[in-house]
């Protein structure tokens, strides 16, 4: 999986006048059906394109998707046994990922890497928000057809 991430870390989707990556969405799969341990480690090791393709290269976006993966993890390992679908607890634990995440991307875009706290907080974090909702949708539709526990293990 952390293959898979590096590889989508060079594809975008444009939108509007900005571009989307889902490079987040074989994070947020692996940390849904396999758990914290591993979805931090995808995070990890999978946005290594993506950070050091970016001029200047940002190597803080490890860290910050390891948080991604890490927390998403823990967060349904505790919600997934809720009644109910199954997609309310998988979005729940994304959007709870992405507020703890929210103050390191913050800080170490503003004060690590020089970047306007205007963008960071009017284009990067939103960017970022609408990555991993598409992302978790995504990785919904997949867990809902295949067993990805079963043939990561």
């Amino acid at each position: 999986m952390c293959a898979v991430a590096n590889v989508l870390g060079f594809f975008t989707i444009p939108i509007g006048v900005a571009e989307i990556h889902l490079m987040q969405l074989p994070i947020i799969l692996t940390a849904l059906a396999l758990g914290p341990r591993a979805g931090g480690l995808v995070g990890l090791i999978g946005a290594a394109v993506m950070a050091f393709r970016l001029r200047p290269p940002n190597p803080y976006i490890l860290l910050g998707n390891a948080i991604l993966g890490l927390i998403t993890g823990v967060f349904y390992s505790r919600l997934k046994h809720m009644g109910g679908r199954p997609i309310v607890s998988q979005v729940i634990s994304v959007l709870g990922a992405y507020i703890l995440q929210f103050p390191y991307v913050y800080v170490t875009d503003v004060y690590l890497m020089s970047m306007p706290s205007a963008v960071v907080l009017t284009v990067i974090l939103p960017k970022l928000l609408l990555e991993d909702l598409v992302s978790v949708l995504l990785a919904h539709f997949i867990l809902f057809r295949v067993d990805i526990a079963e043939i990561l293990r």
